[in-house]
Order: structure tokens, then sequence, then C-alpha cells
């Protein structure tokens, strides 16, 4: 039995007893931000900024973080201004202070912030971080290093999982402040369930949501997240045969087989279809697009091993039907193409090319191939030693090469009978969340639409929806700006980044090296900036002419970072570099590979203090940072700033950007953002189909990136494309007013297969239904109607075609 002090001490951390003595010990490591109530928020940001560096490490004297006055304003700005959204530039410190010190300003009970926190509304009780997928681990850090020691004895709660919602014990209200960090997919995700959706809906006006990388929250591209429950499909027997001779035809060049097709009910979807499979076909066969055959094939050879996940791997090897990938280089568990004719075409292509991968499912089926097939496509074979016999698949192609068609069609149907269609699909997307939730965000490419508020719907305004971001910045085609004019309005988008040094070179090189292989494609690379530099050796050491990559458009997805070593090895020597800078593939961690000892540690403080000590201003020459697709957004590499105080040399010498079929400038200025010190670092930007007069006037000098005509054309190409987004955003904005006028935060879509509804001739009446469902929300409520006439007029307005910016937009025209 525990008596005595123990017994005191154990009552006292699980609440059940005070003890004044342990209080004194407690308090004084807890700050009491409460005693700041009545301050005006200016000086109370002052407060908290004076207490900020006690949660930073002591380094050379002096604290590692401490808040700027411009950081501070800009802390000011995002509370206290109208936008919702706000830029600032790329490396400004939004994810490492600007969005702890906001959390420590909704636990407090400061009056002038929470009636700015309201944004309108009622007082805020429950805060939602979102920021992109990879940074929820270090969003995670940042709130709880600057938010579990705040308020002595004050009741809140902080959650890394917004599903922590789906437990009773969980409950919102003002008597406990609560702050849920999450992914963007993720809140999505919990905002399908119904029991979370009955915990918040009534609540939600007391909910506040900081999004961090809003734009790529708003991407319109990555708006909607579908969450599906499946069944078993009902295809039969010829079914599964036209998709058969469909696939095949497709596959081997051959034109529509209309033999086979045009007996079934309706020819005119297998014609279409196999126009569909012939485009993929060539699609994949570019191995140096960013999305191509890579993706949606996952075999032994596009196999990348991981020591601490390889079930994954295992799986996802193992898997019969064709699997998207998360991000460059693993599958995704559980989850196929949304578009199932594209995964069936590619399932196809996956049997035809790595057959072997089928062996078990060839053995476990074998005994079932009838004689009647046997005879008609495997005649060659002994039917006695095909079906019971022990040969594997890989060998019995290998010995009869002329029995592969039929083995595949076999195999192909039985893959076609397992394959899940959905049942069920509730989809919620990022615009209903600004609809129903009052929202604040930053980025630091500020290109976004433009949507109305959750305040501007609750008050069901109908004037002119207000700019959800400053634009002041924004170049548009239409308005034909002078050179001169252009580089004021980029410098503002610039910010502290002003000075940033940049070379275009054209990448159509990748398209021929890549089909030799990814690391030859580096050399390459290599190799150009070899040629179009004088890097000459120092002390018999062959000298390296760029120490940063960053993969934007995916190139180097099946390589592992061992890879690259081996051509650093191959094409420097063992004397230029010495270690090599990654992230983590499980867990998003900064790691560095010793070149010589292939010893993989962490790069952490005390990793980087050993590695200044032994290189001091040299060691920028001595790692190479790889930057891998997964990690172009908002990654902090860390101990740049560091180096350049300590050494007034930036640690990003040259950082070459290989975005390639990218055309988002959002994405290229992210990419080149994780150099925290874009002023001293320059920068190649490798592009495919750059023209002549696209590379500017300075020849192989780089130059400033507003001066350069490419940046130009593909900044305000941005501008307009961000504003007139596409027709999946529009659609999603229909659907995120369908779902508001129903006061639902998701959507139940009642055409879940499409390719079944075309393939069955009832896709017309369902969409007809659908578009009476969403007119009818229109024309019987004028708000929904109103918004939707007003994102039109924004969007029309700043078309490139004249005869659409030049006329206006009626609510008549919007019906």
């Amino acid at each position: 039995q525990i008596t005595g002090p123990w017994k005191d001490a154990i009552l006292y951390m699980l609440g059940n007893s005070q003890n004044s003595r342990y209080d004194s010990i407690f308090k004084k490591q807890f700050f009491d931000i409460n005693q700041y109530k009545n301050l005006p928020l200016r000086e109370f940001i002052d407060k908290l900024c004076e207490n900020f560096p006690r949660y930073q490490r002591f380094v050379d004297g002096e604290y590692q973080i401490i808040p700027r006055e411009k950081q501070k304003r800009f802390l000011e700005r995002i509370i206290c201004g109208e936008e919702c959204f706000h830029f600032s530039e790329v490396g400004s410190g939004k994810t490492k202070v600007i969005m702890p010190l906001l959390c420590q300003i909704f636990l407090s009970s400061n009056v002038e912030a929470h009636q700015h926190l309201a944004r309108g509304g009622k007082m805020k009780d429950v805060l939602v971080i979102l920021v992109p997928e990879h940074l929820v681990p270090d969003a995670c850090s940042q709130v709880y290093r600057h938010c579990l020691n705040l308020n002595f004895r004050q009741k809140y709660k902080v959650y890394d999982d917004i599903l922590a919602l789906l437990h009773d014990n969980v409950k919102l209200g003002p008597d406990c402040k609560t702050i849920f960090v999450t992914s963007f997919n993720q809140f999505k995700k919990a905002l399908t369930y119904d029991p979370i959706c009955r915990k918040v809906r009534p609540h939600r006006e007391q909910i506040l949501v900081v999004c961090d990388e809003v734009d790529d929250f708003l991407d319109r591209d990555k708006l909607v997240f579908n969450i599906c429950c499946n069944k078993s499909n009902s295809f039969d027997q010829p079914t599964m045969d036209y998709y058969h001779e469909t696939s095949y035809a497709a596959y081997h060049g051959n034109s529509y087989p209309s033999d086979a097709c045009d007996s079934s009910p309706n020819p005119s979807y297998w014609r279409e279809l196999h126009a569909k499979f012939v485009a993929i076909f060539h699609e994949i066969q570019d191995a140096s697009k960013s999305l191509n055959k890579s993706f949606g094939i996952f075999n032994e050879k596009t196999l990348r091993h991981c020591t601490s996940s390889i079930s994954h791997d295992i799986e996802g090897y193992k898997a019969l039907i064709a699997r998207p990938y998360e991000s460059v280089n693993r599958a995704m568990p559980g989850s196929y193409y949304s578009d199932v004719e594209r995964t069936i075409f590619l399932t196809f292509v996956i049997l035809s090319e790595d057959i072997a991968k089928y062996n078990e499912l060839f053995q476990s089926e074998r005994k079932f191939i009838t004689f009647e097939y046997w005879k008609e496509y495997l005649a060659e074979l002994d039917y006695d030693e095909l079906v019971y016999g022990h040969d594997n698949l890989a060998e019995i192609t290998e010995k009869h090469p002329h029995t592969l068609g039929g083995l595949i069609k076999f195999l192909y149907v039985i893959i076609l009978k397992r394959m899940e269609v959905r049942d069920k699909s509730k989809s919620v997307n990022s615009v209903d969340i600004i609809f129903n939730f009052d929202c604040i965000g930053f980025t630091g490419t500020p290109f976004l639409d433009n949507y109305p508020t959750s305040d501007y719907i609750r008050h069901q305004r109908e004037d002119d929806i207000p700019p959800c971001i400053d634009r002041s910045f924004y170049a548009y085609t239409n308005e034909n700006l002078p050179q001169g004019e252009f580089e004021k309005r980029f410098y503002r988008f610039q910010g502290q980044n002003n000075n940033v040094k940049v070379k275009y070179l054209s990448s159509d090189f990748m398209n021929d090296s890549l089909k030799i292989g990814e690391m030859e494609t580096l050399e390459a690379i290599f190799n150009q900036e070899s040629s179009s530099h004088d890097v000459m050796p120092v002390d018999g050491v062959k000298a390296a002419p760029f120490n940063v990559i960053v993969d934007l458009c995916g190139i180097f997805k099946l390589s592992t970072i061992y890879d690259v070593r081996s051509l650093i090895l191959q094409h420097f020597g063992a004397n230029c570099f010495h270690y090599i800078y990654h992230i983590d593939q499980i867990d998003g961690s900064d790691r560095v590979l010793c070149i010589k000892t292939q010893n993989d540690v962490a790069f952490d403080e005390e990793f980087y203090k050993y590695l200044c000590r032994t290189y001091g201003a040299d060691l920028r020459d001595k790692i190479f940072f790889f930057v891998d697709n997964r990690n172009y957004i908002g990654k902090d590499v860390p101990y740049q700033l560091v180096f350049q105080k300590h050494f007034n040399l930036p640690l990003f010498v040259k950082s070459v950007v290989v975005a390639h079929d990218v055309e988002d400038f959002s994405k290229i200025w992210q990419a080149m953002g994780r150099s925290r010190t874009m002023n001293d670092t320059t920068f190649s930007i490798y592009k495919s189909s750059i023209s002549g007069e696209m590379n500017g006037e300075h020849g192989s000098e780089p130059i400033d990136i507003k001066k350069h005509p490419l940046t130009k054309l593909l900044y305000t190409r941005n501008c307009d494309c961000k504003m007139a987004g596409n027709l999946s955003s529009i659609y999603q904005t229909l659907i995120a007013l369908y779902n508001l006028s129903k006061n639902s935060f998701y959507y139940s879509d009642e055409i879940v297969n499409t390719f079944i509804e075309k393939m069955e001739q009832t896709i017309m009446k369902k969409v007809s239904r659908l578009e009476e469902k969403l007119a009818g929300v229109l024309t019987e409520h004028i708000v929904p109607a109103r918004i939707l006439q007003h994102i039109f007029g924004d969007k029309f307005g700043r078309s490139s075609n004249k005869a659409i910016s030049e006329n206006g937009l009626s609510v008549d025209m919007v019906n």
C-alpha cells in the first residue's frame, strides 16, 4: 500500500488533492498569459514575444529564434485584418513563430484579441490548426513546445488527432478551450462522420480554423476529399471480355476491336474507352512526366524498400490491382485510382509487363482452367501439366511465350471479378470549410481563388465578396502590363527575397535520359551545370557546380538516397561531398548520410555542431542537399540561418530546381523557398519547352528573376489560372453552395460509379437530376445565387478573352 509523501504526490498529479507546496514549485514553470487580459493587443503581442525565447535553444550566446518586429506586425494583421488569409514571404517564420503565438493568444483571455478572433461571430473556444500532411509532426511539436506550460491550473486540451471527436468524452464548449492539430484531408475526412458532424455543426460558430499553406489547401486540384464504401462488382462475362479486348487492342497499338465490341448494348462506350486507353498508354510511355507509368504500376522494379515499414511495400507489391502513389515513392495503402477505367487499364499493363507478380494467383486458380478454354487459347501446353503441374506462371510463359496472351486473359478476368466498385460516396471540399467556419490563414505563395467568408454568409450579405487575400501584386494577362509595372508588383510579392538570381534551362534532354534511368538524368544535370560554369578542381578534388537539388516534379521517384550517393561518388569522387542531407520518407525527419561509411544519422543540433567544428565555413561544400517531391512545400531545411549568421555565407550555395513539366509558378517559388537565404543562393530552374526568346538577354549568367521574360509569362499565367479556376473547382463551389443550403458539411454523391453509369447508359438521367438539384438551390435561395454570381463575375472579369471580360454577369445568366 502506498502511503506518505508518495501518496500525496500521486494524488496531486492525478488532480485529486491540493498541495500549496507543490503548487509553488510547479507554478514557476508556467507562463501566466491571463495576467494580460486587459492589455491592448499590440502590447500583449510584445509581451508574448518577450517570453518567446524561453522556448528556444540557446546557441552561440543567443536564442535560436527571437520574433522580429515585422513578424509582430504580421501577427497583428492576421488577427485584426479584414481579409481572412494573409501573405508573408517564404521563410518568414509562419510555422515556427506565427502559428505558436496564435495558439498562445487563443489560450489567453485577452479581451481585444478574442474580439478580433471572433471574426464577427461568437467567441471562439476551439482552434483547429490545418497544415499539409507532411508538416503535421512539425506543427504538433511547435504547439506542444509553446502551449503546454501556460496558465497554471487552467484546463485546456491539445489533440493531435481530429478523429478524437468520435469519443464521447471529447466535448466542445466554453468550459475547456481545445486545440486540434491535423492535416487538410484528415479534417475533411472527420467531417464525413455523422457523430462528429452532430457534435461540430451546432458549435461551428465557436470554432476558428487556422490554415498554414492556405494556397495548397485551396489548390483547385486538391479541393475535394472523397470517402467511399465499396461493394463487389456485378460484371457479367461479356462485359469482362469487352474490357479485355479493349485493353488488349490499346496496349498492342491495334484499332478499336469492332468485331468483339459492336455486339455490346453500348458500342459507343467501348469505342470511347479504347481511345482513352490509347491516350493513357501514350502518356505512361513518357517517363519524364510528373505523373507516369511508375505512379500507377507497383511492381518489383518500382518497389522501394523501406526497413521501417516493409509490410506496406510487400502489401503493395502483392496487390492485384494498380495502385496510386501517395506522393512519389510509395503506394497508398488501401487506395485505388478514383478513375476506375484508368485502374483497369493499368492493371492490364502490369499483367503484361510483370506477369511474375501473379505467380501466387495463378497457382491458386490454375485448377479452374476449363478444357474448352485450354483448347481455344493454350492448346500447345499439356492440359494436365497446366492444371496440376508445378511450373509457376513466369516459367510457363518463358518456355511457351505464345501462351502469354491466353494466360493474361484468364488472370485478367479473375482480377476484374475481384475488383470492388463504390457503393456510397461522401465528399468534403475545402470550400465547404471556408463557407462553414471562421477561417484565418497564411501562405508564402498567395495565389488563391476568392470565396465568401463564413461571416459574409452568416449575415446573408448580397454585396460584392470582399477579397479573402490582398491581390495588389497579382498580374493578369488581360492587363498587358509594361515590364516596369510588372516588376513593381513582383517586387511586392517577393518581400525580403527581392534580389533572387536565376537562370532557366531547358530540361528537354530529360525526355531521353529518363528512358535510360533516373540517375543518368541526375548525372546529365551535373554535366549540364558543370559545362555552364567554370568549376575548377581545388587541390585535385573535383568541385561541384551546385549543392542543392529540389525534385519538384518527382523525376527521381524510384531512386533511393543510396543511389544518389553512388552517383556522387562516381561523378565527383570521395573527397568532394562527404554527406548527403535527405528527408526520412516515413516520419519526415532530417537525416544525413555519410558518403564514406553509409551511416545514416539524424541531422540534429549536436551533429550540426560537429560538422561546423570539422569543416567550418567549408561545410557548405561538403554536404549535398537532396529535397524530394514530397517536401517542396513548407519543409524547413534546418540550420541555414544559423550558418549564415555565424559564417556570413549561405548554406545553400546554388540550388537546382527540377520543374520540367510543372507550369504552376507557385510550386516553383515554393521549391526555391527551401532555401531560407534566397537572396544569397543562385538558382537553376530546369523547365521543358523553353523557347530561345525566353532564355533572356544575358546568356548563361543568372539574372534577377523579375527581369526574366519567362518569369513574367509563368507569373501572369499563374494569376490567370488561380483566378479562373477550372471545371473541378467551379463544380465544387456549386456543391459547397448546395451543402450550405442543406446544412451539411458533406455531399452524398448519387453518381458513384461514373464508368458503370456510362456503360449502362444511365449517366445522362442522373446528370440531369443533379443539374436540376443544383439549379433549384440557386433559384430558391437568393444568397447562394448572389455568391455564385460574384464568384463567376470575378473569374470572368479577369479572363484573357475580352469578349468574356468586358461583359458583366447577371443573376439570370447564372441561373
